[in-house]
């Protein structure tokens, strides 16, 4: 189905549930049993709302979830009730509504990762209910529980932040991909002090649908991007908060190869660099932003980490790789790069000052096509490897506050290595060893 049938679908089904208040919105295939015996139990918890005076009493919800895929007429994914049944449903459950909607078909990606052309249905149909503010929860449902839902809805009733994002309890050896470039490079480029840019839950104001309702640039990277909510907020300069949540996502990737992932990952990152390459020139430092919640317990550290396998695919990378290197690296990276590969496993440390360098290299690169696209984010690969395990060595015996200052310290190396990024991207003839 092209993309305008797909949008009237939505738009039929919406004029059918009336208006409402609130929009939680699914943008991948679930059990459509288990939604509603989960969004029924959230939303009997959910107290009034602040910001409503004069609605009429309680919360009207609509719950917006992929019926079906490509065509309204296909089956639903999975166990998921037919929306013709659902449909009868809406009365019965009083206030709270369920509206499948058909799905654009779009490349497959990392499982908890929704392609950005995934949204533009559900936001279009949170413009047409009239809504204050729309939660997206991710598709494994963890997030649609009362607890998270008021924290990403609240300020947002309240009218003192435009999009909330949460701030996930993790272990030190979790997220690591986050830590390394999609928190801190976002940082440095846009100036908002984001912890999670990339996370499946978030909430979002009325005022900022629009901009995210437009459709998604066009990025070349795999044929597929992914929706930057943060970024478009620090760009419109939106108000931006962050909510502690001890909600606890299976691991995105699991069983997925790890140069997929970057791919798929970081590969969209650095589009858009490239589409908003003027807005984040002008910024410079960070802001914090508003943090809401109590911080959950740190989970605990698990099985201690075998950083050898690591080293040693980042000691091949080094002899295999520097004919792809070369090209994208200054001589001093791969000077300093050649030292490593002469330390032992227990002195193995890369500076943060040299990964920041790295990952701003394999940026210019990507937006120069100095490689194939995919064999440059395959060539990042045993250089994310080296520096997880220089990570890893490094906090394995900290405690929690103290890893948090490890990974601000990688952030502030990030936004101190940003005149480096702009000397480059400015002039990319220019290496600056």
């Amino acid at each position: 189905m092209a993309k305008v049938e797909v949008a009237e679908e939505a738009r039929n089904r919406t004029a059918r549930t009336g208006a409402a208040d609130l929009l939680i919105a699914i943008a991948a295939p679930v059990d459509a049993a288990q939604l509603r015996l989960r969004a029924t139990e959230a939303m009997h918890e959910m107290p009034d709302m602040p910001g409503l005076a004069g609605e009429p009493p309680g919360l009207r919800a609509v719950i917006a979830y992929p019926g079906a895929t490509g065509s309204a007429e296909a089956p639903a994914s999975g166990t998921a009730t037919p929306p013709d049944q659902v449909e009868n449903q809406f009365e019965k459950q009083g206030s709270l509504r369920f509206v499948p909607y058909a799905q654009p078909i779009t490349p497959s990606v990392i499982p908890s990762l929704s392609p950005a052309g995934a949204y533009q249905p559900l936001f279009g149909m949170a413009r047409d209910l009239g809504v204050s503010a729309c939660a997206v929860v991710a598709s494994d449902l963890a997030g649609l529980k009362a607890e998270l839902l008021k924290l990403l809805l609240v300020p947002i009733f309240e009218r003192r932040c435009d999009l909330t994002m949460p701030i996930y309890s993790v272990g030190k050896f979790e997220g690591l991909l986050n830590v390394s470039i999609l928190s801190p490079l976002s940082r440095a480029l846009y100036g908002r002090r984001v912890r999670f840019p990339l996370a499946p839950d978030f909430g979002i104001s009325a005022q900022l649908l629009p901009g995210l309702e437009q459709p998604s640039r066009s990025i070349a990277s795999q044929g597929q991007a992914l929706l930057w909510p943060a970024t478009e907020a620090a760009i419109s300069e939106s108000k931006i908060c962050q909510v502690y949540t001890d909600v606890h996502h299976p691991a995105a990737a699991e069983g997925v190869d790890l140069s997929t992932v970057l791919t798929q990952t970081v590969a969209p990152l650095f589009a858009e660099m490239e589409a908003n390459a003027a807005p984040w020139q002008r910024v410079r430092g960070s802001q914090p932003v508003e943090i809401s919640g109590v911080p959950p317990a740190a989970p605990p550290d698990g099985s201690t980490v075998d950083v050898r396998p690591m080293i040693e695919s980042f000691n091949i990378g080094f002899r295999n790789l520097q004919e792809v290197w070369s090209p994208v690296l200054p001589p001093v990276a791969l000077l300093e790069l050649k030292r490593l590969t002469r330390l032992s496993a227990e002195n193995f440390r890369m500076p943060d000052e040299l990964w920041v360098r790295i990952v701003y290299d394999f940026a210019l690169a990507y937006r120069l096509r100095t490689l194939s696209r995919s064999h440059l984010l395959g060539a990042l690969t045993p250089l994310y490897l080296g520096w997880v395990a220089s990570y890893v060595l490094e906090v394995a015996s900290l405690r929690t506050h103290e890893v948090e200052h490890r990974g601000e310290r990688l952030a502030r190396a990030y936004e101190e290595g940003k005149p480096y990024l702009l000397s480059r991207w400015r002039w990319p003839d220019r290496f600056n060893p």
